[in-house]
């Protein structure tokens, strides 16, 4: 993978691997992080984990810096082969939180196309980017009032209950995610002039996430899927508890709901539950050998 695809030099995928729990039994479970790309996301989940398999995440954060757009397709081939270092035959356990959930997915997917086995992949609060684009017309304008009436809904409650914090924040990071392709590289240029980090809140809503999630279309695939939707998703999930993920795997899916928002959910109490549940997938992926054709568990969400 050329340094010019990305605009960021020295790039080396392998520096990219952060170990976040070591040991010589079971399968490793590699984890992939949202917008901003920290990989201490993950920190807490791993020590949860009542397995003792390895856990490593990968270091994303360089994206933030990336001088053009990136593409979901072009992170995947650059750390597939990094995915494959790190197992050697597979089989292969993959976590992704929000944007990192369809790096995983994407991997997985080439892993597969190579004849490697996938034993599942974790999707953290992930919806699928074609979920609306999958929608006739009439759904599709019942998805945007339910998610409309919901935002707003969260914006009064913030107003009438005085928590301006709350409410600046949300408007901040809707303008940050926002923002155009000629503002957001002068805003990266001066703190770099200044030799200051990004802020958290420029991280996290980074619009080179943003454009990556909306422009990929995700293939199918035949992977199992571990999917956690959090409660505070929204009303305009509820139709689909699987976030849109159901009909792109001919997989196994199982759902289970969060009782915590996008970020609350990786850490305790929430990401206990979360870790117990990989916990059991990862004791299933030690003796992994599910047969061809295997029929599709119930869309039934647990939590």
């Amino acid at each position: 993978m050329s340094d010019n695809l990305f605009g960021v030099p020295g790039l080396d995928a392998r520096s990219h691997v952060v170990e976040l729990r070591r040991s010589d039994r079971g399968t490793p479970l590699v984890c992939f992080p949202g917008s901003g790309g920290d990989p201490r996301i993950f920190c807490e989940m791993a020590a949860a984990l009542g397995e003792p398999q390895s856990v490593y995440a990968i270091n994303m954060e360089w994206l933030c810096h990336a001088r053009g757009r990136f593409t979901v397709e072009q992170v995947a081939a650059l750390y597939l082969d990094v995915v494959r270092s790190i197992k050697g035959a597979g089989p292969y356990c993959l976590c992704g939180y929000s944007f990192g959930g369809i790096v995983a997915y994407e991997i997985a997917r080439r892993l597969q196309e190579q004849g490697h086995r996938v034993a599942f992949v974790a999707l953290l609060d992930c919806p699928n980017p074609s979920l609306e684009a999958d929608l006739s017309p009439a759904a599709s304008a019942e998805f945007r009032r339910a998610y409309l009436a919901d935002r707003l809904g969260r914006y009064a409650h913030h107003l009438l209950r005085g928590d301006l914090r709350a409410f600046a924040g949300r408007a901040l990071a809707f303008l940050i995610s926002r923002s155009s392709e000629r503002l957001m590289p002068l805003i990266k240029a001066a703190f770099r002039i200044a030799n200051r980090p990004l802020p958290a809140i420029v991280q996290s809503n980074d619009p080179g996430f943003l454009h990556a999630w909306k422009s990929y279309r995700p293939p199918s695939s035949s992977s199992d899927l571990v999917c956690f939707r959090i409660e505070d998703r929204g009303a305009e999930h509820d139709r689909d508890p699987s976030m849109g993920w159901a009909g792109y795997t001919s997989g196994n899916i199982d759902v289970h709901v969060v009782p915590a928002d996008h970020v609350g959910m990786m850490s305790a109490p929430s990401v206990n539950m979360i870790a117990e549940t990989l916990s059991s997938c990862l004791r299933d992926s030690n003796s992994f050998g599910l047969a061809p054709g295997h029929s599709k568990k119930p869309l039934a969400p647990s939590g």
